[in-house]
């Protein structure tokens, strides 16, 4: 607001810029219900937010494309609260590619041959920030619409502190089309269902420093037992 001129004491206030206060909260108020409503039905297309509370584990398996001639099978296993591992298998022997025992990061090292774990090492979460976001911490806002390979879609943008990450629905039916955050931009494709949960089987990655990979997944089991040793690196 102004530095305004001051009459008897007090200072004349700019009643025109205090009339757009109470329409700006009611904008962003606006602005976060929607992404609320867009969030929630985007969950309840998928498969229902309760279902996606009962995925306890699960095992994708598919291939990396990381050029034109480099292709690898992998797998990719997820069990709560959170342990994970990436595997590719190159040249007929798998090699980890990260992996979390729910301590501490893990990747193989080329040099010495063993896996080794990851200095400083992050880890995401079992279920994506959308799911339960306020209680996590993030702030949904509806930014407005934009398009991707010809289909509308909403964008909504989570943040937590620095963290920012931009989420496009469809229009027409809720399906996550891409999210992007300051690392890289993923697109997601051919959807299917799996014991009544939907998955993108085709995801498109381009890393803000450039390049460009795709993740292709064949096969997606739902709550499989995963032997603890899995997650012994």
């Amino acid at each position: 607001m102004k530095e305004c001129n001051k009459i008897s004491g007090f200072k004349k206030f700019n009643f025109r810029l205090l009339l757009w206060i109470p329409l700006l909260f009611i904008s962003n108020f606006s602005n976060a219900q929607t992404a609320e409503l867009i969030i929630h039905n985007h969950l309840e297309s998928s498969g229902g937010t309760e279902n996606w509370r009962k995925l306890n584990s699960i095992i994708l398996k598919g291939d990396a494309i990381l050029g034109l001639d480099q292709t690898f099978p992998m797998t990719v296993y997820h069990r709560r609260p959170y342990e994970k591992k990436v595997v590719f298998t190159v040249e007929g022997k798998e090699m980890l590619n990260e992996g979390y025992d729910g301590k501490n990061g893990w990747t193989y090292n080329e040099i010495s041959g063993k896996n080794e774990i990851l200095s400083g090492y992050q880890p995401d979460s079992f279920d994506s920030d959308i799911m339960d976001y306020q209680r996590k911490g993030f702030t949904a806002v509806y930014t407005g619409k934009s398009t991707s390979d010809g289909q509308e879609c909403y964008k909504v943008e989570l943040t937590k502190n620095v963290n920012r990450v931009t989420y496009c629905f469809s229009t027409r039916n809720y399906a996550l089309l891409w999210e992007e955050n300051q690392e890289e931009k993923m697109f997601y494709y051919d959807y299917k269902k799996f014991e009544g949960l939907e998955f993108a089987t085709r995801i498109v990655g381009q890393p803000k420093d450039g390049g460009e990979y795709v993740i292709q997944f064949s096969s997606i089991q739902i709550n499989p037992r995963i032997d603890d040793k899995v997650f012994k690196f």
